[in-house]
Protein backbone atom coordinates (compact mmCIF):
# COMPACT_ATOMS: atom_id res chain seq x y z
CA UNK A 1 0.00 0.00 0.00
CA UNK A 2 1.37 3.38 -1.00
CA UNK A 3 0.44 6.32 1.22
CA UNK A 4 0.21 9.66 -0.58
CA UNK A 5 0.17 12.65 1.75
CA UNK A 6 1.04 15.26 -0.88
CA UNK A 7 -2.38 16.92 -0.55
CA UNK A 8 -1.55 17.79 3.06
CA UNK A 9 2.01 19.05 2.56
CA UNK A 10 0.97 22.44 1.18
CA UNK A 11 -1.35 23.10 4.11
CA UNK A 12 1.27 22.46 6.79
CA UNK A 13 4.44 23.53 4.98
CA UNK A 14 3.90 27.28 5.34
CA UNK A 15 2.96 27.22 9.02
CA UNK A 16 5.79 28.07 11.46
CA UNK A 17 6.68 25.59 14.18
CA UNK A 18 8.76 25.58 17.35
CA UNK A 19 10.36 22.26 16.39
CA UNK A 20 10.72 20.36 13.14
CA UNK A 21 11.28 16.66 12.62
CA UNK A 22 14.02 16.48 10.02
CA UNK A 23 14.86 13.41 7.93
CA UNK A 24 18.57 12.88 7.27
CA UNK A 25 21.11 10.42 5.91
CA UNK A 26 24.46 9.96 7.60
CA UNK A 27 26.76 8.96 4.75
CA UNK A 28 30.11 9.98 6.26
CA UNK A 29 31.63 12.10 9.00
CA UNK A 30 31.28 15.25 6.89
CA UNK A 31 27.52 15.11 7.55
CA UNK A 32 27.95 15.45 11.34
CA UNK A 33 28.15 19.29 11.52
CA UNK A 34 24.80 19.68 9.75
CA UNK A 35 23.16 17.16 12.08
CA UNK A 36 24.63 18.90 15.14
CA UNK A 37 23.30 22.24 13.89
CA UNK A 38 19.78 20.83 13.65
CA UNK A 39 19.89 19.54 17.23
CA UNK A 40 21.31 22.82 18.54
CA UNK A 41 18.45 24.57 16.70
CA UNK A 42 15.97 22.44 18.67
CA UNK A 43 14.89 20.09 15.91
CA UNK A 44 14.35 16.34 16.08
CA UNK A 45 16.22 14.12 13.60
CA UNK A 46 15.37 10.77 12.09
CA UNK A 47 18.70 9.62 10.63
CA UNK A 48 19.37 6.78 8.19
CA UNK A 49 22.75 5.27 9.13
CA UNK A 50 22.72 2.38 6.64
CA UNK A 51 25.56 3.76 4.48
CA UNK A 52 27.97 4.68 7.27
CA UNK A 53 27.37 1.30 8.96
CA UNK A 54 29.68 -0.23 6.38
CA UNK A 55 32.62 1.47 8.13
CA UNK A 56 32.53 0.46 11.82
CA UNK A 57 35.21 2.99 12.83
CA UNK A 58 33.34 5.94 11.29
CA UNK A 59 29.99 4.69 12.59
CA UNK A 60 31.33 4.49 16.15
CA UNK A 61 32.90 7.94 15.87
CA UNK A 62 29.71 9.46 14.44
CA UNK A 63 27.50 7.93 17.13
CA UNK A 64 29.91 9.12 19.83
CA UNK A 65 29.76 12.70 18.48
CA UNK A 66 25.96 12.63 18.20
CA UNK A 67 25.62 11.24 21.74
CA UNK A 68 27.79 14.11 22.96
CA UNK A 69 25.54 16.66 21.25
CA UNK A 70 22.35 15.29 22.80
CA UNK A 71 24.10 15.13 26.17
CA UNK A 72 25.23 18.77 25.82
CA UNK A 73 21.71 19.87 24.89
CA UNK A 74 19.96 17.60 27.43
CA UNK A 75 18.31 15.74 24.56
CA UNK A 76 18.01 12.03 23.82
CA UNK A 77 19.15 9.48 21.24
CA UNK A 78 17.91 5.98 20.41
CA UNK A 79 18.16 3.36 17.71
CA UNK A 80 15.17 2.46 15.57
CA UNK A 81 15.74 -0.93 14.02
CA UNK A 82 19.09 -1.65 12.41
CA UNK A 83 19.45 1.34 10.10
CA UNK A 84 17.98 4.38 11.83
CA UNK A 85 18.55 6.51 14.88
CA UNK A 86 16.42 9.26 16.33
CA UNK A 87 17.87 12.33 18.02
CA UNK A 88 15.64 14.47 20.20
CA UNK A 89 16.35 18.00 21.40
CA UNK A 90 16.05 19.37 24.92
CA UNK A 91 12.67 18.75 26.51
CA UNK A 92 11.94 15.61 24.49
CA UNK A 93 12.52 12.11 25.82
CA UNK A 94 12.33 8.95 23.74
CA UNK A 95 10.21 6.23 25.30
CA UNK A 96 11.84 3.00 24.19
CA UNK A 97 8.78 0.84 24.94
CA UNK A 98 6.76 -0.11 21.88
CA UNK A 99 3.06 0.70 21.97
CA UNK A 100 2.13 -2.08 19.55
CA UNK A 101 4.14 -5.17 18.73
CA UNK A 102 6.18 -5.22 21.92
CA UNK A 103 7.40 -8.57 23.18
CA UNK A 104 5.59 -9.65 26.32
Amino acid sequence: MDLDLSDYEEVVENEPAEMYIRIAELNNLNDIPDLKKEIYNGNMLLVDISLIKQDKFNLDRAIKELKQVVEDTHGDIAGIGEDQIILAPMGVRINRSKIIGAKK
